[in-house]
């Protein structure tokens, strides 16, 4: 059925002139009529996916003429363009001129069901894979933080997606039941293959953390086996930092993750750790410098990932100042408070909007009395 065929049976009369960009209508309305179009495009969407892109002598909306139900899909003008609706009384006037063109309707329709039904099927098994790969995923996350006398210990995982890039992990030493080694990582990217790449990197990492190697010299090694990688991968931030539970020292290097905090119990100051290196998996040599402070009593150290600073409220970051003021805020409280704290403060800055990166936070706090003095 050629366009000029149906154009002198239509009643151009009832042409709707749409903008660019303008809804013709939404999944939920009320479908009364369907829609030929004279001029323009239009793009037709199911939950944000593209499931047509429309042009002159097209038909849409024909779901409305078969049921009473309300559209479940959106339409909107592409480019400006102009529209006649036909409604079920004018459907059956068309098809006794042309009955090739209830035929053609119907084909279409039969088509476009068939696509939204595959797309249906295909879209509940990702999700179901991506629910699967969730579950594997937060697997490879400590099922809880240690309890050590003398120590509080507190994280929070959210991803921005299903599965995400962000990871931590707390790894006893095997030599030596005295040194607790932490680690927080931040992979480029999101999604699968983010998550996919975090689960390399965390096994390097536990498997180097075997050797008794001094954080600097571990980060390295990671490096040189992600950048021996030839085909394209993403890249890797990483804090990693070896703890003493009986002297408090932290031996700690940064491969270009942001710069742990550091709360002093003495003075109430906050300030961020030194160190900065580059980060893992882009360059075959990297230069890294192990560093180290001692916590106090009732000092606390305060790792995240970038997702926490870079959050978003419209074009307004989070950012660090703002991370800042929340941890001096909440100083003297708990590991767990804190972390709350600065998770509560986070939701409430992005407000409505969608996470725009995976947000994880790790506390660590040495009890305000010493335990372990003689």
């Amino acid at each position: 059925m050629a366009f000029s065929d149906v154009i002198p049976y239509l009643n151009q009369a009832d042409a709707v002139s749409f903008a660019a960009g303008q809804q013709i209508f939404a999944a939920g309305d009320i479908g009364t009529a369907m829609y030929f179009i004279l001029s323009g495009e239009v793009r037709i969407t199911v939950d944000g996916r593209e499931l047509d892109y429309l042009h002159p002598g097209q038909v849409f909306g024909e779901m409305a003429l078969a049921d009473n139900l309300v559209r479940s899909a959106t339409a909107t003008a592409v480019t400006p363009g102009k529209l006649v609706p036909i409604h079920k009384q004018q459907f059956a006037d068309l098809s006794q001129h042309l009955p090739t063109f209830a035929t053609e309707v119907m084909s279409i329709m039969s088509v476009r069901l068939r696509r939204y039904m595959e797309d249906e099927v295909n879209r509940l098994r990702l999700e179901e894979e991506l629910a699967i790969g969730q579950k594997i995923q937060l697997s490879l996350l400590p099922e809880s933080c240690p309890s050590i006398p003398g120590w509080q210990f507190a994280a929070s995982y959210q991803a921005a997606r299903q599965v995400g890039g962000d990871f931590y992990d707390f790894i006893a030493d095997p030599h030596n039941p005295d040194l607790l080694h932490l680690v927080i990582a931040d992979v480029t990217g999101k999604g699968v293959p983010a998550a996919m790449f975090m689960a390399v990197c965390r096994t390097i990492i536990r498997t180097e953390a075997q050797n008794g190697r001094s954080p600097a010299d571990l980060l390295r090694r990671t490096n040189q086996q992600l950048s021996h990688e030839k085909r394209s991968l993403p890249f890797l931030t990483a804090f990693f930092g070896t703890l003493n539970l009986q002297t408090g020292q932290l031996t700690y290097a940064i491969g270009g993750h942001d710069r742990p905090y550091w709360v002093q119990a003495s003075s109430g100051g906050v300030q961020q750790l030194a160190g900065h290196g580059m980060l893992l998996g882009a360059f075959p040599a990297i230069h890294l410098d192990d560093h180290q402070i001692t916590l106090a009593p009732g000092d606390s150290l305060i790792l995240y990932t970038d997702g926490v600073t870079e959050a978003r409220h419209q074009d307004d970051l989070f950012d660090e100042e703002r991370l800042e003021a929340v941890i001096a805020g909440h100083s003297t409280a708990s590991a767990g408070e804190m972390a709350t704290a600065v998770v509560q403060a986070v939701n409430q800055f992005i407000g409505s909007q969608p996470q725009s990166d995976d947000i994880t936070l790790v506390i660590v706090q040495r009890d305000g009395h010493d335990l372990f003095a003689a």
